[in-house]
């Protein structure tokens, strides 16, 4: 899980964007989604979301008023270790926010 600050406020108010980056990296990696469900906050809120996969989860919550969004991908190490795909996953969904700071906590699961 990773706690990202940004000074890219319309990023943070941008689903399709966003849904397009992570729908883009989940077939760049190999994933193999299930289903999603976004909600978009009105009044120039931010976003959350909830990708479903075979291999577990992604979920990301944006608060432009804070400049701010929490990103988690879990990636099951069941029949292979995914460890460094769910790095990179991470990494290149957080492009999408030109992150300022990034704090990360990687748990072993």
């Amino acid at each position: 899980m990773g706690e990202i600050q940004t000074k890219e406020i319309k990023k943070l108010k941008s689903l399709s964007q966003a849904k397009k980056r992570i729908h883009e990296t989940i077939k760049k990696y190999g994933l193999h989604e299930l289903g999603s469900f976004y909600y978009k906050f009105p009044r120039g809120g931010g976003f959350t979301g909830l990708i479903s996969l075979v291999e577990s989860h992604i979920s990301i919550h944006t608060w432009p008023e804070l400049g701010y969004l929490t990103l988690d991908v879990y990636l099951c190490n069941y029949r292979k270790d995914n460890s460094d795909t769910c790095k990179k996953v991470f990494t290149e969904i957080s492009k999408t926010f030109n992150p300022s700071r990034i704090t990360k906590r990687l748990l072993r699961r």
